[in-house]
């Protein structure tokens, strides 16, 4: 509850300081002309980016490749603890000889120090892919993002708008708008008008009511 509690005064005292700086930046160009102001969902822009899907698939990928060499580490811990078992088993059958039976437990002992070192080796790996997932989600939302801030800058520019506020929900910057100067859909037909065919948003079913399914299409190399 402290938490979240400080969580909402952070995003209050956010939201007092844009109203402040918007209302002396009002005050000051009053005189001069109407300040106008538009908005930009842009978590509605991001999730309507064909890009976006495209990073969402290009990490979905990586992580299945992590996943395939990490089973190949899990497969390899599970026949060391096999063998394992098998040479204590055997050291310490009577129906073995002294010999066999101390020639099986010294490498059992082998076996168990490979198990720990393998125990090891998964769990770093294991780090080191959630890391370079991590890492490489944020690099290619990084990389939306400043693609969708400079269509928003350009259509701002053309649009002769002073300022541009992101409406997004959880942002908590908009109290209230009356849906004037959004220019949200404005900048998904932009950014999209380019879009491979298999990342357009699927046509509407026909009046049979039946709907053609895209193509399958190589995965696009990372951005």
């Amino acid at each position: 509850m402290k938490k979240i509690t400080t969580m909402i005064h952070s995003r209050l005292a956010k939201l007092v300081t844009i109203a402040a700086a918007l209302a002396a930046f009002t005050g000051a160009t009053h005189a001069q002309e109407a300040l106008k102001i538009a908005l930009v969902d842009i978590e509605k822009v991001r999730a309507s980016y064909w890009k976006t899907q495209m990073s969402l698939q290009q990490v979905a990928e990586r992580r299945a490749d992590f996943k395939k060499a990490e089973q190949g580490l899990i497969e390899d811990l599970n026949q060391i603890a096999a063998d394992f078992r098998r040479l204590y088993e055997s050291a310490r059958d009577p129906a073995n000889s002294q010999s066999k039976r101390e020639s099986d437990a010294q490498k059992a002992g082998e076996q168990e120090t490979k198990h720990r070192q393998a125990k090891v080796r998964h769990a770093e790996y294991v780090q080191s892919a959630e890391r370079t997932m991590r890492e490489m989600g944020a690099r290619l939302n990084r990389a939306r993002v400043d693609e969708i801030k400079e269509v928003v800058a350009a259509k701002s520019k053309a649009a002769g708008y002073d300022i541009v506020i992101n409406s997004s929900e959880n942002v908590l910057i908009v109290v209230y708008s009356a849906g004037k100067n959004d220019l949200t859909n404005e900048i998904i037909t932009e950014l999209n008008k380019d879009a491979p065919e298999e990342y357009k948003p699927r046509k509407p079913a026909s009046a049979e009511g039946t709907t053609t399914p895209p193509a399958p299409a190589p995965a696009p190399a990372e951005k």
